[in-house]
């Protein structure tokens, strides 16, 4: 780990700021719901709230970070990951699934003719707007399908079917050539679910390019038990609920090598974990699936 200097305690800060914004939204939208007198809120209202609230301040967030540099990471990016993206992306090719793209910015790194077709997946309805107009801008109207749903395959292959994508999906078919994971699977209920699923469709040699902040690996020489430390205080101060249920302790790379299927499995693994001794360690590469 490297000395006390500014950029590890900017690391240990930097949650806390993007927390205060999100809470700032959510409190915002949840005071309007009251004035408009939608009391007492069902289950249904809160999520609501929690999706807009997160909608709002991941547009504040990711335009903030647009005003910076595009590939160099700036003091609003919470890891190494914004220089590492444009050279993992550029491995995408045929048809490419893209697990929760938010508000589009992984998209100018989309724009190869090796893609053929680009389908981002993306819950978050309030996001579906920006991420259309990122595409317009990019000029990748015709080749990105946002499609409004989560990384679980039943409501993947739902959304499809029902945009007459493909027509029927069975247990085995496989759908992408790519599948991207940019800081995503931190946020999905069952990660394990989800990374067996996405294995399912992806392709014999397709790829799973990976970009994920994970847990800091304290017990290390590399790693920060402070960092880790901090990553616990704020998971216990409301980080996952108010940040789209982004977990910080989520050991990835585990769950990635440990859900692919026993006989296949993949057949090359490239994953390094970069800031190790950060509150954001950066975890990136491929894996490819056995042919």
């Amino acid at each position: 780990m490297p000395s006390l200097n500014s950029q590890w305690l900017q690391s240990l800060l930097d949650p806390f700021f993007m927390m205060k914004s999100a809470i700032y939204h959510y409190v915002r939208i949840l005071i309007l719901e009251i004035f408009e007198g939608n009391v007492p809120l069902s289950a249904a209202q809160w999520q609501k709230i929690r999706d807009s609230a997160f909608s709002f301040f991941w547009l504040q967030y990711s335009g903030e970070r647009e005003k910076g540099k595009k590939i160099a990471p700036s003091k609003n990016t919470p890891s190494a990951s914004a220089a590492l993206i444009p050279q993992l992306l550029s491995q995408a090719t045929g048809t490419v699934l893209e697990i929760g793209p938010g508000s589009g910015t992984c998209m100018q790194f989309l724009q190869g003719s090796q893609i053929t077709q680009i389908y981002g997946a993306e819950p978050c309805i309030g996001l579906h707007r920006q991420l259309r107009s990122e595409a317009s801008r990019y000029k990748m109207q015709d080749r990105y399908h946002v499609l409004n749903a989560s990384a679980n395959v039943g409501s993947l292959t739902h959304e499809l079917i029902r945009k007459e994508e493909i027509t029927s999906f069975e247990a085995g078919d496989t759908l992408f050539d790519t599948i991207i994971c940019v800081r995503v699977l931190c946020s999905v209920p069952d990660p394990k679910e989800t990374v067996s699923g996405l294995y399912g469709l992806l392709r014999p040699g397709g790829q799973m390019l990976i970009c994920e902040h994970v847990s800091n690996p304290w017990r290390t020489s590399k790693g920060s038990i402070i960092s880790r430390i901090f990553q616990g205080l704020y998971m216990l101060l409301g980080w996952a609920y108010f940040m789209g249920d982004c977990r910080l302790d989520q050991d990835t790379e585990r769950i990635l090598l440990g859900t692919a299927d026993e006989d296949k499995g993949w057949g090359n693994i490239d994953l390094e974990v970069e800031e190790q001794w950060s509150l954001f360690p950066c975890l990136h590469g491929s894996l490819t699936k056995k042919r």
